[in-house]
């Protein structure tokens, strides 16, 4: 699969809009790496971020039957595209982002997002996916919701990956044999009628 068929599906599933930044970065050539591994330190995010940027994507497209968001190297691409394509208003959004969800997170349970359970992580994601779902629908044009960034770049992240690319959308780069010009009466009809 290419990118930019990746891109299209990925706009897809996030309702038909990617930003600016993501589009020009992925075209860029700014992708996953194939594993984040545990030595990785990201460049404009602090450590404490990185830790709950890859929470956050994991839970946004947790490991299954396949691999997840972490496995695909998603945070080590967030991290990169913030460091490189991303404006200076958009890195605010997200930053302000992440330490809304930790407040959060902090007022709700007494911990940071990073060590509550999976199902209390969940409520917290649904809470914003709805507000910047709200958001998207009053304020078409006005800045996005953190959340809305967070869950585009996972997305974009995840499926312009190997692992996303082969093991979830299944692309085989030669789908079979191709044979270009065999005799009519070998297929006994044609396609387009």
């Amino acid at each position: 699969m290419n990118r930019r068929e990746a891109i299209k599906r990925t706009a897809f599933l996030t309702g038909g809009a990617i930003s600016a930044s993501i589009l020009i970065g992925v075209l860029d050539g700014c992708q996953p790496a194939v594993s984040q591994g545990t030595d990785w330190k990201p460049e404009f995010l602090s450590k404490a971020q990185g830790d709950l940027v890859a929470e956050v994507a994991e839970r946004i497209i947790p490991a299954t039957n396949t691999p997840g968001a972490k496995e695909a190297g998603v945070p080590k691409f967030i991290d990169s595209m913030l460091s490189g394509y991303f404006e200076g208003d958009e890195k605010k959004v997200l930053v302000d982002g992440l330490a809304q969800i930790d407040k959060d997170s902090n007022a709700a349970h007494g911990k940071s997002f990073v060590q509550l359970a999976t199902e209390q992580q969940d409520k917290l994601l649904t809470k914003y996916d709805k507000a910047a779902y709200a958001q998207n629908q009053k304020h078409g044009d006005g800045p996005p919701h953190f959340f809305s960034m967070l869950k585009q770049l996972t997305l974009v992240g995840f499926f312009t990956s190997e692992i996303g690319a082969t093991q979830v959308l299944k692309y085989e780069a030669v789908p079979g044999d191709y044979k270009g010009c065999i005799p009519f009466e070998e297929v006994g009809r044609t396609w387009a009628t």
